[in-house]
């Protein structure tokens, strides 16, 4: 489950844990978590750190007052390897990092995240080192910036970062560079269906320092 389905004194609670422990190097006790949320009750507190508890995004230590840890699924999102905005790279598999996201920005359980390299998107304002976002779909709509592969005897092969249209009067897929210097990819319909894949779309794109997993 996401933050997005816990009530919003709970994401007020998640946040305050997040940022306590970035500053303070451990996690608070819950008499400090409700003097910061104006709950007197520690059994209050309690049972909003059950509730996050139970949706994956914390666990707990028994019989210890700082024994809040946060989950790996709440840390961040999984960086899966190095996209190229001018030509195709591999994406690798498994993620040895992670970008740390707001929880109000994407959903955090079905999204990964890629390091640009490249100029080809600089038009659009991704620049070469920067993150995406890419939100997981096999689907999208003309004009969504796409992570693109050309699958290799059935096995995904290289990935690209472009625009996407679908057209129609000329029955292929133009894969659109931000980059005026540059020509598009044009891909023949017939082509697109039987070596191509749309793998997810950029929802979010930035530039942070990483951090270990």
């Amino acid at each position: 489950m996401s933050l997005e389905q816990a009530s919003e004194i709970q994401r007020r609670m998640y946040d305050f844990i997040v940022n306590y422990m970035k500053s303070e190097g451990m996690p608070p006790t819950n008499r400090e978590i409700g003097r910061e949320l104006n709950i007197a009750s520690t059994g209050h507190v309690d049972y909003h750190l059950t509730m996050l508890e139970k949706k994956g995004l914390i666990s707990r230590q028994a019989k210890k007052s700082r024994g809040i840890k946060l989950t790996k699924q709440s840390q961040g999102i999984p960086v899966m390897g190095t996209i190229a905005a001018g030509e195709p790279l591999d994406i690798y598999e498994g993620a040895s990092e992670t970008v740390d996201m707001g929880h109000n920005m994407v959903d955090t359980e079905n999204s990964y995240a890629l390091v640009v390299r490249g100029r080809s998107m600089i038009e659009d304002h991704i620049c070469d080192g920067d993150y995406v976002v890419i939100k997981r779909q096999e689907t999208c709509q003309n004009g969504d910036i796409v992570v693109a592969v050309h699958m290799q005897e059935g096995v995904s092969g290289s990935a690209t970062l472009k625009r996407f249209f679908q057209e129609k009067e000329h029955d292929r897929v133009r894969l659109q560079p931000a980059n005026s210097e540059l020509d598009p990819i044009l891909i023949p319909r017939s082509i697109w269906d039987r070596e191509w894949q749309i793998q997810g779309k950029v929802v979010a794109i930035f530039r942070q320092c990483i951090s270990a997993a």
